[in-house]
């Protein structure tokens, strides 16, 4: 049963791929559901067996109903954009996600330069990776990784958001992993995490979260983190690694998804996006991945009802920035209204 504040798991679905492409089992977070101004929003796909999926989908959808709210499902997979089409819900892309299939990664050629620079810079710089926990690292360390994210949340404009996207409480769990570009002198460049995937109780992929890096330290310490942790996840067998998604990011509507429901949403999405960018810089962020050469998942919303986008919206631009001002909502609300 999906309830508010739930505690999620790592489940075994796959998203859509190509016939030559190995299937990536999606990542549940946890605190996986809340409910924002009676809509009952989920983050990413419902728990449990893939054979389950349509009885978890009816099933949300009736006890939402029971409990007087609307339900949408926020940032999930084409299986579950297929299920909910199969209902007569209204489905429309939202997040791009970047899949680093691991399986024969070479970082060779000229596509890799700026990859294989930062690889080969590391050691003349004395850089090295770190992996290690929360728990299991030094306090000194810890206390760096402290200052790291509060200095980058101290040049944003708005809070950290807390949704869709990890921070420093996300990292202190004994299943993230962290790795940190640190110098000779013990010095933090940067800190990324990583949470696992899970297929039948096996790790077999991870999930990139918090990506943050030292103002004024090494300058492709990111770049040098996700290759090494590509490299590494090869070594240990694990398939693929993900880049996490583009929050707020949409293509041409694919056959299959509603193209009504689109036009009336994509405003929320440029507004947001335009409120957000340049505090977090999604775009740029984007953009920097594509230098790993992924490959793009769509990721979708679906709501039972067309009539709902408006609220559901609303409730989205609040959990993103639940500090927005009523000017603020209004001016969504009216945006989607308009559309009508």
């Amino acid at each position: 049963m999906w309830r508010p504040g739930c505690v999620g798991q790592y489940r075994s679905v796959s998203s859509p791929v190509s016939p030559d492409v190995p299937p990536v089992p999606r990542l549940v977070r946890r605190d996986a559901g809340r409910v924002i101004g009676g809509v009952a929003l989920t983050t990413g796909d419902p728990v449990g067996p893939p054979e389950k999926l349509h009885d978890a989908v009816v099933e949300f959808d009736e006890y939402a109903a029971a409990s007087g709210w609307t339900p949408c499902f926020y940032s999930v997979s084409e299986q579950v954009r297929a299920v909910a089409a199969e209902l007569g819900w209204t489905a429309i892309q939202v997040a791009e996600e970047t899949v680093l299939d691991l399986r024969g990664l070479a970082f060779t050629g000229k596509r890799f330069q700026d990859v294989r620079t930062a690889l080969n810079h590391a050691s003349r710089e004395g850089i090295t990776a770190v992996w290690t926990t929360w728990r299991d690292a030094p306090e000194g360390r810890r206390d760096q990784i402290r200052a790291i994210s509060q200095a980058w949340a101290g040049e944003k404009a708005l809070p950290e958001m807390g949704f869709t996207l990890g921070g420093l409480a996300e990292i202190d769990d004994d299943e993230t992993r962290l790795l940190l570009a640190v110098d000779e002198e013990g010095t933090v460049h940067a800190v990324t995490s990583w949470m696992p995937v899970y297929e039948d109780g096996q790790v077999v992929g991870l999930t990139l979260d918090v990506m943050r890096k030292r103002d004024g330290g090494w300058r492709p310490s990111i770049e040098y983190l996700i290759a090494r942790a590509a490299q590494d996840a090869q070594a240990e067998g694990l398939r693929f690694l993900s880049l996490s998604g583009a929050p707020l990011s949409h293509s041409p509507v694919p056959e299959g998804v509603d193209d009504a429901g689109a036009s009336r949403f994509d405003p929320l999405l440029d507004l947001l996006a335009g409120l957000l960018e340049p505090a977090y810089g999604f775009a740029s962020l984007h953009s920097f991945k594509r230098k790993f050469k992924p490959r793009s998942v769509p990721m979708y919303l679906a709501v039972s009802d067309v009539v709902d986008l408006p609220t559901v919206g609303l409730a989205i631009a609040r959990a993103y920035v639940p500090d927005i001002t009523p000017a603020q909502a209004a001016r969504f609300a009216q945006v989607l209204v308009s559309r009508d």
